[in-house]
């Protein structure tokens, strides 16, 4: 499974790694260095190279795709002791079982589909598959040229096509690569001979139908300071929807009629992810991207058997802050659903503490990424759209315009000092200070303390109740749902059916949203390591000895 991203340059970024670095202060950051990295010969063989810097654009402002590459490999048993290992594949190992690359194939499938998704019937679940739109190849084992991902709709009788096969969107490209049997110069422990695949993705850019060629900027949200005023927008400014180049979608179809919140759709959430909506009648300008999902599949045929084998890759836009590590990623998310809960005790107190200190840090550097004060006026007005607000408690904080002010006690700590005269509002974006993001300076200040590890487990082990109260719990299993939830939540879990459970508040972290557009928590996992990390903290605290 890999991640590439969007850019329009056609030279693909270099390979970096994230490493840390002490600053002269003594405050601990994460830095890029660059990594070997490959470049693609016209014979389409790989020449390895160790860049010297990294350049995520080009003269001209484009942006480099990141385009990642694939290894094949297989897994093999052995004959005497039935012992399974896992090797990359070279044209020497598979000469020795009698193998040639003929016998190899791969097939390279990509796919988007967010128009068809926002059309499923909200009756019957099906999607409009006229919508998505669709790129398949196939490669020889002995094939080794660039090919490209030209994408159209799939569809079948009855159902109109969004993207033609005259004019398909360009999805990147996909090149199975010519192994080398030689060593590069200075990277003879770099393995040119194993099989490898290169994804290239799209250039980042939008499709639509020939109507779509300029928009007005509307205010989505009224009050005394929007959402887009603190995004810097003007009300009135007109803009491009598509390029005329790119004007080359069918305006027949239902994606170009769809509008949000009728009843007709299963809306998705966000439901205004869309060009077109909260502007008019919100009907959809038609709009597509050129992101999408590929699935690669490699097969074998040996011995009157097909072996397959699958990988996934999945384009989405640049990362623009890329020495910024997020402190939720997909590995996370796959660590909590394959490995079990963490428990902490005394023999993997060092080891859990490496993992605690590495997620504060990565908190960190989201935070400095985070408009906090758009974050959390657009999370009030959700909360203010379900219920009438909520003030805080001794057992949750407060949910309107208290939220993180000096009235959300006793939830919240050094705000009020680093914010004074910030008044209780949704909309309240100013302090007396003149500070109009004064929300947003507050986490990096706070966070960047706790960089250091021994300020940090200090930190920690002073103030253990107060950590385990800011921390959101996250979803519950299934398992541990009550057959009827009261109105009141669990403390140990959230439960989806408890409204108070959907609500943002100034828990960690604050005002931000999962996937399905309610507040977000750490992984399961993560926060039992949390919880687990400061309960002994708090026992060895109470027997008056330290780890």
């Amino acid at each position: 499974m890999a991640i590439a991203r969007l850019g329009a340059s056609p030279t693909p970024l270099d390979s970096f790694e994230w490493r840390e670095s002490r600053a002269a202060h003594g405050g601990v950051q994460t830095v890029i260095e660059p990594a070997i990295s490959f470049t693609v010969r016209d014979d389409g063989s790989l020449e390895p190279t160790l860049p010297k810097t990294i350049r995520f654009k080009d003269d001209d402002g484009s942006i480099r795709p990141v385009a990642p590459f694939f290894e094949l490999w297989g897994r093999f048993q052995s004959p005497h002791d039935g012992s399974v290992e896992e090797l990359p594949l070279t044209p020497a190992l598979l000469s020795e079982l009698g193998i040639t690359m003929r016998h190899l194939a791969i097939e390279v499938t990509a796919s988007n589909y967010k128009a068809a998704r926002r059309v499923t019937d909200a009756v019957t679940g099906v999607a409009d598959m006229g919508c998505s739109f669709t790129a398949r190849v196939q490669i020889a084992g002995d094939e080794h040229a660039r090919h490209p991902l030209n994408a159209f709709s799939r569809h079948t009788s009855g159902q109109a096509l969004l993207v033609s096969p005259d004019k398909p969107i360009p999805l990147g490209a996909v090149q199975w690569i010519r192994p080398r049997g030689d060593a590069a110069s200075g990277f003879e422990d770099v393995d040119l001979a194993v099989l490898r695949l290169r994804f290239t993705p799209a250039v980042g850019t939008v499709y639509g139908p020939p109507r779509a060629v300029t928009g007005i900027d509307r205010l989505a949200v009224t009050g005394p300071i929007d959402v887009w005023q603190l995004a810097g927008t003007e009300e009135g400014r007109m803009h491009v929807i598509v390029p005329p180049e790119n004007r080359i979608l069918n305006d027949d179809t239902p994606w170009s009629r769809y509008r949000m919140v009728t009843g007709l759709y299963d809306d998705p959430q966000p439901q205004d992810g869309y060009d077109g909506s909260d502007d008019g009648d919100s009907t959809s300008w038609g709009v597509v991207d050129d992101s999408c999902d590929a699935l690669i599949t490699a097969s074998l045929a040996w011995r009157d058997q097909r072996y397959r084998c699958n990988a996934r890759v999945f384009a989405g836009p640049p990362a623009f802050a890329p020495d910024r590590r997020p402190f939720y990623g997909v590995n996370d998310d796959l660590d909590d659903r394959d490995l079990p809960l963490i428990e902490v005790t005394r023999e993997n107190f060092d080891a859990v503490k490496g993992e605690v200190v590495q997620l504060f840090r990565r908190v960190f550097e989201t935070a400095g990424s985070l408009n906090l004060d758009q974050a959390r006026t657009e999370a009030l007005q959700d909360n203010a759209a379900k219920t009438a607000a909520t003030g805080a408690t001794e057992q949750l904080p407060a949910t309107g315009g208290a939220s993180m002010t000096r009235d959300d006690q006793p939830w919240v700590d050094r705000v009020p000092d680093l914010t004074p005269g910030q008044q209780a509002s949704v909309f309240s974006t100013t302090s007396v200070r003149g500070d109009t993001l004064p929300f947003t300076q507050v986490p990096p200040f706070v966070h960047s303390q706790l960089m250091d590890e021994t300020v940090l487990i200090d930190f920690l082990r002073r103030r253990h109740a107060h950590v385990r109260r800011l921390l959101r719990p996250p979803f519950g299993l299934i398992g541990e749902w009550a057959g009827e939830p009261g109105p009141e939540p669990n403390p140990a879990f959230r439960d989806p059916r408890v409204l108070r459970d959907l609500l943002h508040d100034m828990r960690m972290p604050p005002y931000m949203r999962d996937a399905y557009y309610v507040p977000l928590s750490l992984t399961r996992r993560q926060y039992h390591m949390m919880i687990g990390f400061l309960d002994l903290l708090a026992a060895e605290e109470q027997q008056g000895a330290q780890p």
